[in-house]
């Protein structure tokens, strides 16, 4: 058993590693990595350009391919033998209901991964 993202398991996978990916058919949890420029930074207009680039087609193609990232870049394809997104079910949480909960949420966690 894994805990975190799939991509490692994935990857693990598509090398051969004994290994299978299961998703829970209640739900899995969607992890948004966010990506932004500080208001101050000091050469805007280069962070621009590369958020361009990153979150272009053919960079978010790459990352699914040679890293089983997932994206929601409509033109991006998962790669064969990869379940796709939008096959998948995703919990959704509301976040100020899981900052209220985040102790109870800390602790079940500790207790079912023994961490």
């Amino acid at each position: 058993m894994a805990d975190g993202n799939d991509y490692n398991l994935v990857l693990a996978k598509d090398q051969g590693k004994p290994v299978e990916v299961v998703y829970p058919a209640e739900g899995a949890p969607l992890i948004i990595v966010p990506s932004g420029i500080f208001k101050n930074a000091p050469n805007p207009n280069a962070a621009r350009l590369f958020q361009s680039y990153f979150f272009s087609a053919e960079t978010q193609q790459m990352l699914a391919d040679e890293f089983a990232h997932r994206s929601f870049h409509a033109k991006v394809k998962e790669k064969a033998g990869h379940v796709p997104l939008d096959k998948l079910k995703m919990l959704k949480a509301d976040p100020a209901q899981v900052q209220v909960q985040s102790e109870e949420i800390k602790a079940k966690y500790a207790k079912l991964f023994r961490v």
